[in-house]
């Protein structure tokens, strides 16, 4: 508390030439009242001349902390391509530490959680939901399983891509038969990006031929396509959602079911409207877009668990995490309704990139970024006009960091809570203070 009163002191305050601080004096009461006390020794001017070089000037702050205010926090957590590897291993570790401290506190607070990229997935069970605009002769998916396949392994990338899109795959195969002969020979194909390489060797009256095809990504994936299994898989080309190489293969225990959770926009104005107000909201069909949202719980296990299982694929629509994330901290629909009369509201944005997706009709298809980002805004003003309070933390574990901090500066509530992390630690830090920082301060004196 010293250090962040320190902080908050230099921000707000600072010295002129000639002055020194003197002292600062931090006290935390049993009440919850914490005080400061400082004095400083400023140089005077006239009074020199009569033998007074300097004067001490001492004033004293006081306020409580808000400490016990109930809180709910919406963690709306970037899954794009480009979170796949260390950013998302460290976001999970960062998450699980931050869980962990908040239960030490024993503070009454409530977290929800928001996976985005260029949609979330409300879930399946979220079918028939009054404000859901879910055609009746329409199927749902449920159980999907999602995992990070190496490129060269994966199944979806041995099936056929739809039209205008290439792919990668890996195949080899030996065959053994009788011969009298005795010759080697080799032969390559070259078609689509594939190279076919077939060895036949004989000797003693075996022959043995082997066949080895590999295929390179040429950058044509779509950001859904079916698999060899029935599901559904996604590999952004873009560079700055590159996921490194590696693909989210989805598989749903029942292949002929269409719709997996995932949901568009409404037209304008009502999407930037977080209530329900009888205009439904439109699912997305054929893709998947990774874990479920969360709502708010105060079970913390439940809460490390999913943040655990989440995968990264897909591009960048910040307005869909930031809708989805404004949703779970209402009192009523389009989610279950829920008491927050009384309860600070936090939501922390947290991405690594910048929007590459713009809204097209219903879809989050489109390439206008300017837009994206004006809408963006949009969004975080009216989120703030609500009275939550809004934190942003550009995020990458070690990497090139691509967040537009000017964006995410400009949705903060305030500038300290603006965050740039470049570690797991640091992404905890973000977090903790975002936290910490909620509640109003009155001062008593």
């Amino acid at each position: 508390m010293e250090k962040a009163a320190k902080d908050a002191f230099n921000i707000n305050f600072k010295l002129n030439e000639g002055e020194t601080l003197k002292g600062f004096d931090l006290k935390l009461l049993g009440t919850g009242e914490l005080s400061l006390n400082t004095n400083i020794t400023k140089p005077t001017s006239i009074m020199s001349l009569f033998g007074r070089p300097t004067v001490n000037i001492s004033t004293e702050a006081a306020t409580f902390l808000p400490a016990d205010t109930p809180l709910d926090i919406a963690l709306v957590l970037d899954r794009t391509g480009s979170m796949a590897g260390a950013n998302i291993s460290g976001l999970i570790s960062a998450s699980d530490d931050f869980i962990s401290q908040l239960e030490r506190e024993g503070r009454d607070i409530r977290i929800s959680v928001v996976p985005f990229a260029d949609y979330v997935n409300v879930g399946t069970d979220k079918a028939s939901a009054a404000w859901l605009d879910m055609p009746s002769a329409s199927g749902t998916g449920s159980d999907v399983t999602c995992t990070m396949e190496s490129a060269s392994s994966s199944s979806c990338l041995s099936s056929t891509p739809p039209t205008g899109t290439s792919g990668t795959s890996g195949t080899s195969g030996t065959s053994t038969s009788t011969s009298t002969t005795s010759t080697t020979t080799t032969s390559s194909s070259s078609s689509s990006g594939c190279t076919t390489t077939t060895t036949t060797t004989s000797s003693g009256g075996t022959s043995s031929t082997t066949t080895t095809s590999s295929c390179t990504p040429t950058g044509g994936w779509g950001d859904v396509s079916r698999t060899s299994l029935g599901g559904y898989c996604t590999l952004s080309a873009t560079p700055q959602e590159d996921s490194g190489g590696l693909v989210e293969e989805c598989v749903p225990a029942i292949v002929t079911e269409n719709w997996f959770g995932c949901v568009g926009s409404r037209s304008a104005p009502n999407n930037a409207v977080a209530e329900y107000d009888g205009e439904k909201i439109p699912p997305i069909f054929d893709r998947t877009c990774g874990q479920p949202i969360m709502e708010l719980t105060d079970k913390y296990d439940d809460v490390r668990s999913h943040i655990a299982t989440l995968t990264a694929s897909g591009g960048t629509y910040i307005p869909s995490g930031l809708q989805w994330g404004w949703r779970t901290l209402m009192a009523n629909s389009p989610l279950e309704p829920k008491k927050t009369k009384n309860r600070e509201k936090l939501l922390i944005l947290m991405t690594d990139g910048q929007n590459t997706r713009s809204q097209e009709g219903a879809t989050h298809t489109g390439n206008d970024y300017a837009a994206a980002d004006r809408f963006t805004l949009e969004l975080c003003d009216a989120i703030k006009g609500s009275e939550i309070e809004l934190a942003t933390v550009a995020y990458s574990n070690g990497g090139g960091n691509s967040a537009d901090a000017d964006l995410l500066s400009a949705c903060a509530t305030k500038a300290e809570l603006h965050f740039s992390a470049n570690d797991p630690k640091a992404l905890l830090d973000a977090f903790s203070a975002a936290a910490d920082q909620t509640g109003e301060t009155r001062l008593l004196r």
